[in-house]
């Protein structure tokens, strides 16, 4: 008995030292990463990149530079529809966790321990989603999904749900260079988002997930599965729409086509002048801040100007006749475009 004691006793000093050495790692790897972790508070005030706009005196739009396409949006814009598609594909109980899903945690913990993938689905939230984009880079690793955790937890207590959800749909990437629910909408279906149809609304939220090789142009059979197989069922699974509402909506054949903002008065000399002086202004990323420039070009008078000049120039063609052929040459049997390029070099 004084054996098996003795036993015991070393069995439990052990335990209590491994879990004291344990708990030591854990919080060693806690403080760490905690105190590197940035002020979530600069989300409050986050500028996002946004094209310029030129206009011309009456407010038609002469053109739009920049590297991204977006369009800001807040949450009394998003109809309840498209919040619940986003929900329904990225984070069914966004507006019950505090920012970190336990049990998505859970199962992706068990995902790993009983197969063989490196990255398995779940267990991030659309707060951690925000908390990556915003401040952490792609790299898969532990630490960095601690650190994500963690400013998870510190986003929520900062910020209210519809605030993180709001950063969600303004900073996530939509393929194209649309950066952004609403601008997502402009592109890919010439919408604003009170315009779209349930289709549609399931298609972009399906669209984060593969923003470059599964968008409905890329790739429109990929993005078609993920519409109808996930993101419609998803939505009647949780009671978000009936049944038949979501088959009807997978009914709905693909039909996303590019659609660029319409340009209404032909100046581009005009525009890239505005360009031009903007950034001797105010610097070369003043295109990406999204300033609204209204120029004093007069619509009418500038369509008129555009008309007179080509009337004159075909007027002044006219008048000096046919001057003859450029050029004569002797095209061979085996000639190819090559061959045909090289014979049209130089005129």
């Amino acid at each position: 008995m004084t054996r098996l004691r003795r036993w015991l006793r070393w069995i439990f000093l052990v335990v209590l030292v491994l879990a004291l050495v344990g708990a030591a790692a854990v919080g060693g790897l806690y403080y760490a990463v905690s105190s590197k972790l940035p002020d979530v508070q600069t989300l409050r005030d986050v500028e996002m990149q946004e094209p310029m706009y030129v206009y011309a005196a009456d407010g038609k739009l002469m053109a739009v530079f920049g590297e991204t396409r977006r369009t800001p949006i807040t949450m009394k814009d998003v109809p309840e529809k498209l919040k619940q598609a986003f929900l329904a594909t990225e984070d069914a109980r966004f507006y019950e966790h505090g920012g970190v899903d336990y049990k998505g945690i859970g199962r992706a913990v068990w995902l790993l321990a009983t197969t063989n993938d490196k990255r398995v689905p779940g267990g991030s939230t659309i707060t951690q989603q925000v908390a990556r984009q915003f401040f952490l880079s792609s790299e898969y690793s532990y630490t960095r999904k601690l650190a994500e955790i963690l400013l998870a937890r510190k986003i929520e207590s900062e910020l209210s749900k519809d605030e993180i959800f709001e950063l969600y749909l303004n900073k996530s990437f939509f393929g194209n260079r649309a950066y952004g629910v609403a601008a997502a909408a402009e592109f890919y279906y010439g919408k604003k988002l009170g315009e779209l149809d349930l289709d549609e609304m399931a298609s972009l939220a399906g669209i984060p997930k593969f923003p470059s090789s599964g968008n409905p142009i890329s790739n429109p059979e990929r993005a078609r599965q993920r519409r109808d197989n996930y993101v419609l069922q998803r939505m009647a699974d949780l009671k978000f729409v009936s049944q038949a509402e979501a088959d009807a909506a997978k009914a709905v054949p693909m039909h996303a086509t590019a659609h660029e903002p319409p340009v209404q008065v032909d100046a581009p000399y005009v525009a890239e002048l505005v360009r031009q002086e903007m950034i001797a202004r105010f610097g070369g990323d003043v295109v990406n801040k999204g300033y609204h420039v209204t120029t004093t070009i007069d619509s009418p008078l500038q369509t008129a100007a555009n008309l007179s000049v080509r009337d004159g120039l075909l007027l002044y063609d006219h008048r000096h006749g046919w001057h003859g052929v450029e050029k004569q040459v002797q095209l061979g049997a085996g000639d190819d475009a090559a061959a045909l390029a090289e014979h049209l070099r130089g005129m």
